[in-house]
């Protein structure tokens, strides 16, 4: 199969900082087995992108005693409502529960966050920014979330995302770098919320990177007609609300944008040679992403 390097191969890796934020998927709730190795080697590599380009440090969530923290995974069982366990979460570390059933109409994927909490006023002030300095409606410093895929669905499985080849199915990759957008924030959150005017976003970085208020489709997606760059190549950016079979997405300079706006600090691109070779080495509020005719 013949590919297309988007990046020159590089001899060495360059130095980079160490990742500030460690994210975790669980699978506890993938009960019908989706996730194979090849489906898990696509989401160590997005955790090792996104966690090497967040820079926030996130106060760790402490259960014990009367303090309850318990995740809301009712995206992937379907239910209006399925609580996890009470758990902690340890500090930097973001916990995204992964699972996979049978989505209506033409929904791939859906992701999103929420939570059950008990416990003393301390405790409950600590968890909703999670240290984060400015204040909740800000920043933003979730626990994880969830997220859910279509079981049905045809996927293509890129055993190297820094490789464009083509396929005719539905690109994992995209999907799930689409929905840990929302995870992130995107639509989900306050910050978001408060910088949205209709269907226009008005985020300070979001509109330098695009040249002015940022045109939404709906209420959390941007409008699917808009382009921003990719290692300076021009693409439609991963957080517009459908996907055709046999493309590739990657998060634009415009999606990081939008991460910044709702609270996240961002760290400056990596250059092509140092993107490529560190993902190479690697073997109930929710938006969904839609297939597109």
């Amino acid at each position: 199969m013949r590919r297309t390097l988007l990046a020159a191969t590089a001899l060495a890796l360059a130095a980079s900082s160490a990742q500030a934020i460690t994210i975790e998927f669980d699978y506890t709730y993938d009960t019908g087995n989706f996730f194979t190795g090849a489906h898990r080697s696509v989401l160590d590599a997005v955790a090792t992108e996104f966690g090497g380009r967040l820079t926030d440090s996130l106060a760790a969530i402490t259960v014990g005693g009367v303090n309850r923290f318990q995740p809301e995974v009712g995206l992937i069982t379907g239910e209006s409502s399925t609580l996890a366990p009470s758990q902690s979460i340890p500090e930097d570390t973001l916990r995204i529960f992964v699972g996979a059933r049978p989505l209506a109409g033409n929904t791939l994927g859906a992701g999103g966050n929420g939570y059950s909490a008990a416990g003393t006023n301390s405790f409950l002030t600590s968890i909703q920014n999670r240290g984060q300095a400015l204040p909740q409606g800000v920043d933003y410093g979730p626990f994880g979330g969830a997220m859910v895929f279509d079981s049905g669905a045809a996927w293509y499985l890129d055993d190297d995302i820094t490789t464009v080849e083509a396929f005719s199915s539905f690109d994992f990759y995209s999907v799930v770098i689409h929905e840990l957008g929302h995870v992130l924030g995107v639509g989900t959150s306050a910050p978001w919320t408060n910088q949205r005017n209709g269907l226009s976003f008005t985020g300070d970085a979001a509109m330098a990177s695009y040249g002015g208020p940022v045109p939404l489709d709906d209420a959390g997606h941007l409008l699917k007609s808009i382009d921003s760059t990719f290692m300076g190549s021009l693409q439609e950016p991963a957080l517009t609300p459908s996907i055709t079979a046999g493309q590739r997405k990657y998060f634009t300079d415009l999606d990081w944008a939008l991460l910044s706006d709702v609270g996240w600090q961002v760290a400056a691109i990596p250059e092509p040679e140092t993107w490529a070779m560190m993902l190479a080495g690697l073997g109930l509020l929710g938006w969904r992403l839609r297939r597109r005719a």
